[in-house]
């Protein structure tokens, strides 16, 4: 029994270790986004139209797009039912408009501190970029090569990512993108719970099922 539970409880750990990770590249030559649990996971290939699932880096299955045609379903007289006696009665619920102004307000602070988390968590793995373009004037090209030079020059980290060749013989432009993204599932997890904590679920639950009135619906 110890064994299990200790087998169990590494499991569970290297689960909330692994990584939730987008990614997405788009060049001349490839075209596709992936999402998934470490290299688990579909990558949607824009260029082949088509979807290939994806287990721990192999790929193992394609799913084509397609478009189905829409087909025509005739319904048949299966059989005849017969109601009898009165209808149903069932209470009329009415929702306050206050309550859904009351709710409205914490629902965004927790949602935006929600995003915010998630922000905090993600773990750029890869941001690349390359853009070879130009304008018709070569000195219109001269100006944003030299504006491009000088933000290089004051955030070299995060501009450098991104490599811009300037074209000078016209106006042209090409480029390509790669990037990805990570959130390990231990991060999620806990900003999950936060929201959860911080949203008004008691109001939620109240505001679904409503309030009854006195009057009834009957025909």
């Amino acid at each position: 029994m110890a064994i299990t539970l200790i087998i169990l409880a590494i499991l569970i750990a290297a689960l909330l270790l692994v990584r939730l990770r987008l990614r997405v590249e788009i060049s001349p030559e490839r075209r596709f986004v992936f999402i998934g649990l470490g290299r688990t996971g579909p990558e949607i290939d824009f260029i082949r139209r088509e979807i290939q699932i994806r287990l721990s880096g192999l790929r193992i299955k394609r799913l084509p797009f397609r478009r189905q045609a829409a087909g025509v379903k005739t319904a048949g007289a299966v059989g005849m039912y017969v109601r009898t006696g009165e209808p149903s009665v069932r209470p009329r619920r009415s929702r306050s408009v206050m309550t859904v102004l009351d709710i409205l307000p914490q629902s965004f602070g927790a949602l935006w501190r929600y995003f915010v988390g998630l922000l905090s968590a993600a773990i750029i793995e890869q941001a690349e970029g390359e853009i070879e373009a130009g304008f018709d004037a070569p000195h219109i090209t001269g100006q944003v090569y030299g504006c491009y030079q000088a933000a290089l020059a004051i955030a070299p980290t995060l501009v450098g990512r991104v490599k811009y060749t300037p074209v000078w013989s016209g106006r042209s432009f090409s480029g390509a993108l790669r990037v990805s993204i990570a959130w390990p599932v231990y991060r999620l997890i806990w900003q999950t719970v936060l929201l959860i904590w911080r949203l008004p679920v008691r109001k939620f639950v109240k505001l679904a099922i409503g309030e009854k009135k006195g009057d009834r619906n009957v025909k």
